[in-house]
């Protein structure tokens, strides 16, 4: 199983504090079955940190070396969690983004917390510059309805879910969003979106307990192994098949 969206590294950004913090979480999303994560701190002018590029991948370099040593068998790939910001076509521009997994075209992008003026549009800018989206929990935003999300969907952009919304983390909304878009075949990766070991092992059990029964265990490994692992080697969107109840 490959996690995407993972705030794992330590002392970056608004997730792992130090690495016996990460080394936690490792043993926790072992427990679950990951065994790659798609490291994923964040990066843009957004308010949970902008991490230099350089520093992400020192970071990632350490713990991987970390993890080898305590014996834990889960690598850290590349990754970052790109705030939509106009800067960020600044760094598009110069190359500075960093695909899922390192290579490729394909870039997790988040939207901000407040409402934007046209949404659609500004991504649709992103696909223009060559580079394929995966949008980050569209269920938690308070300004994405449903109609937006299928027309991001028709544009060829994928869509990420929070595991933990199938657990209640985030609230009912959120919940209610995420079941809905799942069933509606607007889900093509669940990721655990992990920022810190507390209650993690529990609420991971829980939500993949439920997805495991509403969606099949086929369909929990298609969001949690297959379609992230297509990302990662640059597969066009037609071939990343979203989740079917």
């Amino acid at each position: 199983m490959l996690d995407i969206h993972c705030h794992i590294l330590p002392g970056v950004d608004d997730g792992s504090s130090s690495m016996d913090v990460s080394l936690e979480m490792a043993e926790i999303l072992y427990k679950a079955g990951i065994r790659r994560i798609a490291a994923s701190p964040h990066y843009g002018e957004g308010s949970a940190g902008d991490v230099p590029i350089e520093l992400a991948t020192q970071k990632r370099q350490e713990l991987n070396a970390s993890l080898v040593e305590a014996g834990i068998d889960i690598k850290i790939l590349p990754n970052a969690e790109h705030h939509l910001r106009p800067s960020l076509f600044d760094r598009i521009d110069a190359g500075a983004v960093v695909p899922i997994g390192g290579e490729g075209k394909w870039l997790l992008v988040e939207l901000p917390w407040q409402s934007i003026p046209n949404p659609e549009e500004i991504i649709f800018r992103i696909q223009m510059k060559g580079y394929r989206v995966i949008l980050a929990h569209p269920e938690r935003y308070k300004y994405i309805e449903p109609p937006m999300v299928e027309r991001f969907v028709e544009r060829g952009i994928l869509m990420q879910l929070e595991l933990g919304s199938f657990a209640d983390l985030y609230g009912r909304r959120a919940r209610k969003r995420a079941i809905r878009y799942a069933d509606k075949g607007q889900c093509h990766v669940m990721a655990t979106d992990l920022h810190f070991p507390k209650d993690a092992e529990k609420w991971i059990a829980k939500a993949s307990k439920y997805v495991r029964k509403r969606y099949g265990d086929d369909g929990f490994m298609k969001v949690f192994s297959e379609n992230p692992t297509l990302l990662t080697k640059n597969a066009d969107h037609h071939d990343v098949m979203p989740l079917k109840r």
